[in-house]
């Protein structure tokens, strides 16, 4: 089974990560402001100094008016209730699936929808395709986090095996949407100083010609005692994550026996697509594994230009693999609430 035919959507607004973290600052100090917190000016400078810097994220995507999402009052030192903002993201998730699809003559027989910022039924998907002739049986593979594109390949390549099917997974991730101006911790700062937007489409069927990525495996693993240092959930305003600083360190303690469950080959021979949740996971990683800066520089890449996207991460990885020259082994690794370690072992063809 192979993946194939990337098709990225740029959300429609870039910023310099300098000129995004200088706002999200000034938008928790509006809000301490509000709140008429005491010290507020020191703790604007402490706040800053906990946000991903430049050297790591250059640029990160966004599809939102932020004024609108976050004009701060007394009655709302957050923004916009989580109804208003679900609104939004699901009028722009039809514009992204008529760039997707608009002018194809040929429709999947089922799409999967990846995401975890943006919850409506009936789905952007559903209304998209109502109205269309031939329309895809479509499933939602909601609220997984940032190792969801693992198990929406493995649900896609049940259905194209068994059904003899194409299968297409679309991510459409909208981080932007879940930012908190009211939460001043510095966990916080680390977390809406990362995420970015991105969606991307790709296929999933028997196809053995041409740039591919061949699936070989597919494995996950809960690691024990580890419930609360990551989650995500819903709050008033937006959806809320957590984020233990001891993360780096549990992914490292379980990574080895992981690996040896998803591939026999020696990591010197394989290319790594690691979701980039931060720029110590790479960097954790790859002392732990003795890779080498060609091994993860597809990551870095996509960290650096994007920011941490999601779901929506590692199809850009995957992206990059393909649109470059390199052929052989892949080992991609994600994590995200659980704490949940995903892999797959696939294989990048010509």
């Amino acid at each position: 089974m192979s993946l194939h035919s990337f098709k990225s959507i740029l959300p429609r607004f870039q910023g310099k990560q300098t000129d995004l973290v200088d706002w999200i600052v000034d938008k928790h100090y509006q809000s301490m402001e509000l709140a008429q917190l005491p010290d507020r000016d020191r703790l604007k400078n402490i706040l800053k100094r906990f946000c991903v810097s430049e050297k790591q994220i250059g640029n990160r995507s966004f599809d939102i008016d932020r004024e609108f999402i976050y004009e701060l009052s007394h009655g709302s030192q957050s923004g916009l209730d989580i109804g208003k903002r679900h609104e939004v993201y699901g009028q722009r998730c039809l514009e992204i699936l008529n760039e997707m699809y608009a002018g194809t003559e040929e429709t999947p027989d089922h799409l999967i929808h990846v995401t975890c910022t943006g919850y409506l039924a009936p789905s952007a998907p559903q209304i998209y395709f109502s109205n269309l002739p031939n329309a895809p049986e479509v499933t939602h593979a909601y609220h997984m986090g940032c190792y969801a594109s693992l198990p929406a390949v493995r649900m896609a390549e049940a259905l194209a095996k068994s059904r003899s099917q194409k299968v297409d997974i679309v991510h459409t991730e909208m981080c932007s949407l879940h930012l908190d101006p009211a939460k001043h911790s510095p966990e916080q700062m680390v977390v809406q100083s990362l995420f970015a937007d991105g969606h991307m489409k790709y296929s999933v069927d028997t196809q053995t010609t041409g740039r591919r990525l061949e699936v070989k495996s597919v494995k996950e693993k809960i690691i024990p005692d580890s419930i609360h240092d990551m989650t995500w959930n819903p709050s008033a305003t937006s959806m809320q994550m957590t984020l233990s600083k001891e993360v780096p360190d549990k992914i490292r303690g379980h990574l080895p026996e992981f690996l040896r469950t998803l591939t026999d080959d020696p990591h010197q021979n394989c290319l790594f697509a690691i979701h980039p949740g931060g720029p110590k996971i790479i960097d954790s990683l790859q002392s732990q594994l003795e890779l080498s800066d060609e091994q993860v520089a597809f990551s870095r890449k996509v960290l650096k230009e994007r920011g941490n996207m999601s779901s929506a991460t590692l199809p850009h990885v995957w992206k990059e693999i393909l649109d470059s020259d390199y052929s052989g082994k892949v080992i991609s690794l994600a994590f995200g609430p659980g704490l949940t370690i995903f892999g797959g072992m696939f294989e990048a063809k010509k």
